[in-house]
């Protein structure tokens, strides 16, 4: 899930768009962790962490 990891997501989100990238951002989940979760838990928690960069 972003946000758990070590990748400073607002600084790379700011390289992109710096070069001109206006379009969608997307949100792929590679953790079974997550997968395990409720779905009401899982798009909560993403939307609350997408709006925290985006």
């Amino acid at each position: 899930m972003m946000g758990d990891g070590v990748i400073d997501i607002r600084a790379v989100r700011a390289a992109v768009e710096a070069e001109g990238f206006a379009g969608y951002s997307e949100i792929e989940i590679f953790s079974e962790d997550w997968w395990g979760r409720s779905m009401d838990e899982v798009l909560t928690t993403c939307i609350e962490r997408h709006r925290s960069v985006v």
